[in-house]
């Protein structure tokens, strides 16, 4: 008796071991990572007009050109370095474009030589004392608007204050510590009370006096301060006078005389 295992014979015919070669291959596929295609090689990459400087030069090819596409990589910085094709501006960084170059190099992120010229908000934003130094407790008064008197290559104290962000009265800058002041001669020191503001009588562009009688009401005749000292007074040709200015002449115009 024949006690061998049955075993039928099978024929392996071209089209079973074509579907057997392609099962390998697909598991093959399946289970062996993707590598990225090679350029060419010899290949210069500065020919792309993006060429391989800095940190972009030890990189691997796969991390900028994803799934082996070479073809219609970004170039600019931001359409990158977007925090999903690679690493991107963090939660506080300031609001700015999206031209990284501008302020960093290829070699690192850190050390960024600011430029201002990419930055979309106000000063105060950023200049806060927070995220980058703002006005200092000693700053006069002012809004937060810092460009009207400062520039961006600098916060140096500036030569030329813009008045229109100035907050508070005069004196509290022109107390001739903070600002230029009252000289020891100033007219109003002699006979009207310093309570009265500078811009009562100057502007903010000169200090040339625009002086307002209206303030000197109290002030016992003209001649007090027009007496050819502390302001103009009577010239040497005129007509003897025993009476105060103010009965025949006006705080507008000497000229205009009242007979």
């Amino acid at each position: 008796m024949n006690t061998m295992p049955y075993t039928k014979n099978l024929e392996f015919t071209p089209l079973m071991m074509l579907l057997r070669l392609s099962f390998i291959l697909l598991l093959l596929a399946l289970f062996i990572p993707a590598q990225a295609a090679e350029p060419a090689s010899g290949f210069d990459h500065f020919s792309t007009g993006f060429p391989l400087i800095g940190r972009h030069e030890f990189i691997d090819c796969s991390e900028c050109h994803i799934a082996g596409q070479f073809k219609g990589t970004p170039m600019e910085c931001g359409l990158c370095h977007n925090n999903i094709r690679a690493p991107g501006k963090h939660i506080q960084h300031v609001p700015s474009s999206n031209f990284c170059d501008d302020c960093h190099t290829e070699r690192t992120w850190l050390g960024a030589r600011y430029d201002h010229i990419g930055i979309a908000e106000a000063c105060v934003t950023c200049h806060n004392n927070s995220i980058a130094i703002g006005k200092s407790a000693s700053h006069i008064l002012t809004t937060d608007i810092c460009e009207d008197c400062h520039n961006t290559i600098s916060f140096d104290r500036v030569a030329r204050v813009d008045h229109a962000s100035v907050i508070g009265v005069c004196s509290s800058c022109h107390n001739g510590f903070i600002a230029t002041g009252m000289d020891p001669n100033h007219v109003m020191q002699s006979f009207i009370p310093i309570t009265y503001e500078c811009d009562d009588c100057h502007t903010t562009i000169t200090w040339s006096t625009r002086f307002d009688h209206t303030i000197a009401e109290d002030v016992s005749g003209c001649a007090t301060c027009h007496n050819g000292v502390d302001a103009s007074g009577p010239d040497a040709d005129h007509d003897p006078i025993t009476e105060d200015c103010g009965n025949c002449h006006n705080t507008s115009d000497w000229s205009d005389v009242t007979d």
